[in-house]
């Protein structure tokens, strides 16, 4: 349902089966969250609840999180970071802030199919060095998260003749650097994009909400190619250094 005046704009106003049907859910999923407080509040005029845009981008970013594998907990806190009252525009900005960088889906796998996807018998010294290196994720005593394509990038590595203390200390070196680099952007954006977002210096929440999530994927290009660069440095000055 959709309502209009000439002195308003328009306005959502969905039934709990609307808002369903509107973010392909079922309407128990949508209680759910509303019983776990992601929702704010419908309004209700006599035995009838409506809900807006805010409760219909609010089930879209938790399905959107729900797809890249954030638990219940982590949709939680990235929602406590978006008011309750933001609007259209403002929840635009800060999903974007807030929204996964990683665009490939998670999944959640026991042994037996983490093994299919890895189309060979692994050891158990095979899944703890893949843990290890952060290729897979512990979820539960023996189920795990991980992704297509960084399962194949890990098995890859395990399988070449390099010893896995080796392996594991690389892997320390990238995620040691990786997290520095995260820390540093992060401030860039909350400083050039986030605080003069929040503080009013800007009214165009669309454009910049838009060039946040434009911007990920070039950041990740532009990290790929600084490193490509730094290896190749550190790699002439190792040969140089040679007697």
């Amino acid at each position: 349902m959709t309502v209009t005046t000439s002195a308003e704009p328009t306005v959502e106003e969905l039934t709990v089966d609307e808002l369903a049907a509107r973010t392909g859910m079922t309407v128990r999923t949508v209680r759910f969250y509303a019983g776990e407080g992601l929702l704010p509040a419908p309004v209700r005029r006599g035995r009838i609840a409506y809900y807006g845009a805010q409760h219909r981008m609010r089930l879209e970013l938790i399905r959107e999180l729900q797809e890249h594998g954030y638990t219940l907990a982590a949709i939680e806190r990235v929602l406590a970071h978006i008011p309750h009252d933001a609007s259209p525009a403002d929840f635009a900005m800060q999903a974007a802030m807030f929204t996964p960088w990683v665009p490939e889906p998670a999944e959640e796998l026991d042994r037996a199919a983490l093994e299919r996807r890895a189309g060979r018998r692994l050891s158990r010294d095979d899944v703890e060095l893949l843990v290890s290196l952060g290729v897979v994720e512990r979820s539960g005593r023996d189920t795990f998260r991980t992704t297509p394509s960084v399962l194949g990038m890990g098995l890859e590595l395990i399988e070449l003749p390099v010893p896995a203390a080796v392996l594991r200390e690389a892997a320390d070196v990238i995620h040691e650097h990786a997290a520095a680099v995260a820390e540093g952007l992060s401030d860039v954006f909350r400083r050039g994009i986030w605080e003069p977002f929040r503080n009013g210096d800007t009214d165009q929440r669309d454009q910049l909400a838009a060039v946040v999530s434009r911007l990920r994927p070039l950041v990740v290009r532009g990290l790929v190619n600084a490193f490509g660069h730094a290896a190749d440095r550190a790699v002439r000055r190792t040969v140089s250094d040679r007697p």
